[in-house]
């Protein structure tokens, strides 16, 4: 597999479309990430391909269509891979500034539907490597693969000359200066790229780009997982960047549905998808009643997702993407060379009502014993302790019992009450527990069990995720974990925020995590993330177990 090509086309758009899926089908066997589409028709020579910048090519309705089959087909047939076709050299402005493109992958491969392509490779290799390094990217290296495409002499139709810049016989499309359109743009999919790369194409100098904040998204189904804002926006910007690097590109934050629409006259042309075209039109509202000129509109069809389970929406979202991230490794684990590869430690955690007995109990079941850390805690300050004689000699003697035990409601009442307290009692009594519960894997390890689960609310509070090799986190919406309060605790609604606000925070936890799990639908889809998690624990407990 190559992780990254250029596939470079020369016939006719309008041929091209039909040959989608097989293009589609063609590349998805042989690249793992990246395929950039280069359309050039009528070209017939690599000195016609070699023109810096490159002679320009008629933006029609043919290539605009293309560019919604592509998309839309990719999240069907190869969903894992990121398509981008280039823009910059598609324009109907004599005068556009055409440039060079810098693409920010480095290629391995190179496919084409031109067979003079593989026969210039072999015949004169320098002209190849001059065209890519000098129109494409400079670092091209001469272990870069080129190959034919497998339907480029399966066109469909006569071997008729292409159609070249001013015979294309398609409509020219109506460009602009000034384009705007937002969006959350949570992890580029297919979706998102039709969207960028309509704007795009009919974009002649600025596009700009407004990416909702947390305000915007805290109604988005699990809103945890959404990336911070200066991710999504630098995501955006590459990817406009890399596809047409001849405009400038604005990637702002936006706190309401209107952002700099109705703020900068100058913008010409919104483009929209089918579920916020309602927006357009209240966005020309706006604008008309400041005196403003209204925006052109363009409405992109949502992409089907031919392959969504029951539970997840028919069409390509982010919302999709983040429910297919429960029970996934977010991110790797790092090293922890300091322990044993044997027992594997996870540590599980999650805030108050946020289902980690749930999960214990099914991670049991599947094969991994659970610590319980807040059990450990009774133990900490037991009797005859050295964790009992810390915390009376820092809170006094008169929280001991007539029975020798100390009195914990007592002592809650003075912790709970000045959190400097809290922090001190936490300081003794933390490594206390994490020494029994050392003491617990030793046993468990002398047993042969091969993982084990260290719960507890406060792993990361109290720094024991450098004592586990992955840590798992069970969440909860804020407003979920305070009604579960309400109604397993009998709490008042302030008083079961005041616990939940007390602890770190969703996207606190989930920045240090490495798997997810929400219980906020169905308990059979709580258990298929679980089971899933322990699925692919399986797989990489191998490498793992090495670190």
């Amino acid at each position: 597999m190559f992780p990254n090509a250029l596939v470079i086309l020369t016939q006719p758009v309008s041929a091209l479309r039909a040959q989608i899926p097989r293009l589609l089908d063609h590349v998805a066997s042989l690249v793992s990430s990246t395929v950039y589409i280069h359309l050039h028709p009528g070209a017939c020579s690599i000195s016609a391909l070699q023109s810096s910048p490159f002679s320009p090519v008629a933006c029609t309705k043919d290539v605009q269509s293309f560019i919604s089959d592509v998309y839309g087909q990719s999240s069907s047939r190869c969903q894992n891979l990121d398509i981008r076709i280039l823009l910059a050299h598609i324009t109907n402005k004599s005068s556009a500034p055409l440039m060079r493109y810098q693409l920010n992958r480095p290629l391995s491969a190179l496919f084409s539907d031109a067979p003079f392509v593989l026969d210039s490779w072999r015949s004169d290799k320098a002209s190849v490597m001059q065209l890519l390094q000098q129109n494409f990217s400079d670092g091209i290296t001469d272990s870069l693969v080129v190959q034919a495409l497998d339907h480029a002499s399966k066109s469909g139709g006569d071997n008729s000359p292409a159609m070249g810049r001013n015979d294309c016989g398609d409509t020219e499309l109506t460009t602009y200066d000034y384009v705007v359109l937002g969006g959350t743009f949570d992890r580029l999919h297919s979706g998102h790229r039709l969207l960028l790369s309509q704007s795009c194409l009919l974009c002649d100098k600025r596009i700009t780009v407004g990416v909702t904040d947390e305000a915007m998204n805290k109604k988005k189904t699990l809103k945890e997982l959404i990336r911070p804002q200066e991710e999504r926006e630098a995501e955006v910007s590459e990817f406009i960047r890399d596809v047409k690097p001849s405009i400038d590109v604005d990637a702002v934050c936006i706190s309401d549905m209107y952002g700099p629409t109705i703020h900068v006259p100058e913008l010409q042309c919104i483009v929209v998808s089918q579920e916020t075209a309602r927006g357009a039109t209240m966005i020309n509202d706006e604008r008309e009643k400041k005196g403003m000129k209204k925006l052109d509109v363009l409405t992109i069809e949502l992409i089907e997702d031919t392959c969504h389970a029951p539970e997840e929406e028919e069409k390509v979202s982010s919302s999709s993407q983040r429910r297919r991230l429960l029970g996934t490794l977010l991110r790797p684990p790092p090293p922890r060379p300091h322990l044993a590869p044997h027992p594997y430690r996870i540590g599980l955690t999650g805030g108050i009502a946020s289902g980690k007995s749930n999960m214990c109990r099914e991670l049991q079941q599947l094969g991994a014993p659970a610590i319980n850390c807040d059990q450990l805690g009774h133990k900490a300050y037991a009797p005859g302790t050295e964790g009992f004689k810390a915390v009376v000699a820092e809170f006094g003697s008169q929280l001991v019992t007539d029975t020798g035990d100390i009195d914990r409601k007592q002592l809650g009442a003075i912790v709970f009450s000045d959190k400097s307290k809290l922090d001190r009692l936490n300081s003794i009594v933390w490594p206390h527990i994490l020494r029994l519960a050392e003491e617990e894997i030793q046993r468990l390890a002398a047993d042969g069990v091969s993982v084990v689960v260290l719960e507890a609310a406060v792993l990361l509070e109290a720094g024991w995720d450098n004592s586990v090799h992955e840590v798992w986190t069970t969440f909860v919406p804020r407003e979920e974990a305070i009604q579960r309060q309400i109604r397993r605790n009998q709490l008042t609604e302030e008083q079961a925020a005041l616990r939940v606000d007390s602890q770190l925070s969703n996207k606190d936890r989930l920045a240090r995590s490495n798997v997810a799990v929400s219980p906020l639908w169905e308990f059979d889809y709580t258990r298929k993330q679980i089971q899933n998690a322990w699925h692919l624990l399986q797989q990489r407990l191998p490498s793992a177990s090495c670190l």
